[in-house]
Formats: C-alpha cells, structure tokens, sequence
C-alpha cells in the first residue's frame, strides 16, 4: 500500500508543478536513496527534485557537483587528489569520473556565476596573453574592472581585430554593463575594437611601466594566477574544452574572493568569513544553476 504525504510548505513553494505535466498538485511519495520522490495528482508520474533540471540522471547531489567542481579548479589539485578528498567524506568515485563532471557543468556553472556575480565598475582593463591548448599557442583575451573582478575570459586562436572586438563584445554584453573608460595597452586592435563597439567610453592607450597616470599593471597580475593553475591542469586538447577549464578557473577565484554573492534567500548561513562566504557562494550557484525545470 502507497503511503503519501504532503510535504511542507517550504518544499511545497520549491515544487509548486509537476516537472512533466506542469499540474499544479503534488504530493509526497517516499523517498529515492536520501532525496524526497513526489506523485504528481495529474499525470500520476513520481520525480524528483532534481528531475527536468541538467543535474538529473546523476548520483551525486547538485551541491556536491560544484564542491568538487570549484575544488579541482580553484587549487593546484589533480582529479585523483579531488577524488581522495572526496573519498574522506564517504563518496566513492573515479578521477576519470570527477573531470567528466567538470567539463559537464563548467559551462552551466559559468553562466550560473555570471547571473550571481556583483555588478562590473565603469572602468574596463582589456589584454591578452598566450596559452598552450592541444599543443599550439592560443591567446586567452581577459576584462577586468578596477575592483580586480574578471568581466569575461574569451579563448582565441589567433590576436587580431576580430578577437579584440569578441573580448569587448562579450565583457559588454554578456554583463550588460558598458564600460564609461577603457584602459589597453598599445595593440592597435585594441584601439579599434573599442572605438567601435563602444564607442562612448574613453580610450587610454597605456604601459606597464609608467610613473604617472593609468597603467596596465592591474591586468598583467591577473593573468598570473590564472597562468599558474592551468599550468598543471589536463584537459585542454581544444579551444572548447580550454575555454571551458579558464573560466572555471576565475569562477572559483570569483567565489573565493567574494564577486558571487549569495542571495538572502538562499537557504545558507553560518559566519561571516572568508570561507563562509564561499561555501554560501557554492550552494547559490548549484541553486542558480538548476535552471527551469522543462518537460521530459
């Protein structure tokens, strides 16, 4: 005999509509392992919480994803010293496993970070610098902000107009801020990508070395760690997959140095400090990273 019951008002604002039939009445119906199951009144179909959304058909629960996730980006750490790390905690999985999951999600975290992320300054810092992806030179374009947070990090084959104008574009719109001063080094594709996409900011042609005034110091000491991570770090054999392993990189340098900001609703807490900051930062983008639940 099925034995059902309502679940609280809280679960209930979560799963307000079944994921399938999008009726309005449901119910809960047990449980799957450790996770609620629900029965929807319409359709008479269980599902889950996670299920409709990109962390359904996997084992591990969403906030545990990005845990391991921002772990094995953030720190000079391989997938088999993730996967020891995760073995302490009881969760039993292959290195192998652990890099599927990160460059399964590093897009859909990305976009999650981005959405979360505090809004960019008015003043953008544009360059570029070379990386090795599959073997051969490609050039990591980067924007930054005068609080040091990274607007975009597009990955290019080549440095030239059309890369220049992708770094502004994006930086631009993808944020939808625009940019009230811009500050490049001396690359003439610099200056023309910004006279032309955005054409109302205040172009400053700059050095690293200058003893007065805007320099580019700012952006040269954020290529650095970024550099340093994806050194050791496997994975990159194309332009996707190495696009995909930078901006995971700035988005766990995002969450550590508090450009993601938990909203109050959340469902996280405890402290005030740096960690604390990143834990609730972590659990915001596996909540923002659910997305809308569509029909199976």
């Amino acid at each position: 005999m099925r034995r059902s019951g309502r679940p609280s008002s809280k679960r209930l604002e979560t799963l307000a509509s079944c994921p399938r039939c999008a009726a309005s009445g449901v119910e809960q119906d047990g449980r799957v392992g450790e996770t609620r199951r629900y029965r929807c009144h319409g359709c008479l179909r269980t599902f889950i919480d996670r299920t409709g959304t990109p962390f359904a058909g996997h084992r591990w629960p969403q906030e545990l994803i990005v845990t391991a996730a921002r772990r094995y980006r953030r720190h000079r750490l391989s997938a088999a010293d993730v996967r020891d790390l995760l073995a302490e905690r009881g969760v039993d999985v292959s290195a192998r496993t652990i890099r599927y999951r990160v460059q399964r999600f590093a897009p859909l975290l990305a976009r999650a970070g981005r959405r979360a992320a505090i809004r960019p300054g008015v003043r953008r810092w544009c360059d570029e610098t070379d990386v090795r992806v599959g073997g051969r030179w490609a050039y990591s374009y980067r924007a930054i902000d005068e609080h040091g947070q990274v607007v975009d990090v597009p990955l290019r084959t080549r440095r030239d107009l059309a890369s220049a104008r992708a770094c502004v574009v994006l930086a631009t719109y993808r944020r939808r801020a625009a940019p009230a001063a811009v500050i490049t080094d001396k690359h003439p594709a610099h200056t023309r990508a910004t006279r032309d996409e955005v054409p109302g900011a205040a172009h400053r042609r700059s050095g690293l070395h200058r003893a007065s005034g805007p320099d580019t110091k700012p952006i040269e000491r954020s290529h650095v760690p970024t550099k340093d991570r994806l050194r050791p770090l496997r994975g990159r054999q194309s332009i996707r997959t190495g696009q995909r392993a930078i901006e995971g990189v700035e988005l766990a340098r995002a969450v550590r140095r508090g450009h993601i900001v938990a909203p109050p609703d959340a469902g996280v807490g405890g402290g005030t400090g740096a960690h604390a900051q990143a834990r609730a930062a972590a659990a915001t983008l596996a909540w923002r990273a659910d997305g809308p639940r569509v029909a199976a």
